[in-house]
């Protein structure tokens, strides 16, 4: 009887998890990111060594109460080809993919919550190497 409630009680968890998710399954190695920011916006800039999957990046605001905000993005890779999207307040995707040699720039208005936003990688072959991101955003 334990056995069957275990095994019933570890596939509803592994069941909700799954139905909970966003689709965002990947990780990076070598990450870094820096932010400044001022009354007006911010300005961060990072990167990863490497990514696989897709994964989301907060952006850290120091405003608090915006629940939108204007997001310039500029992303590269060294090598791969790697997409980066925003999602606007309705759940539009804007997007752009990045090769090597080949930076791309991505803007919209995007959800916040009190304190950050997120910007989206997703690596299109089986990892991108060498990324590198410059992120601005405006209040409204």
């Amino acid at each position: 009887m334990k056995r069957i409630s275990l095994t019933v009680l570890i596939t509803f968890v592994f069941s909700i998890l799954s139905a909970c998710g966003d689709g965002i399954h990947g990780s990076v190695m070598g990450s870094r990111q820096s932010c400044s920011s001022n009354i007006e916006g911010g300005h961060c800039e990072g990167g990863f060594r490497k990514l696989s999957g897709k994964i989301s990046e907060d952006m850290s605001m120091t405003r608090s109460g915006f629940f939108q905000v204007h997001v310039r993005v500029w992303a590269s890779v060294e090598e791969g080809a790697m997409r980066v999207y925003l999602i606007d307040p309705e759940g539009n995707e804007t997007d752009e993919i990045a090769k090597p040699g080949k930076p791309v720039t991505v803007s919209g208005d995007v959800e916040a919550n009190y304190e950050s936003f997120r910007v989206y990688f997703q690596a299109l072959d089986d990892e991108a190497k060498g990324v590198e991101y410059i992120v601005d955003y405006t209040y409204p």
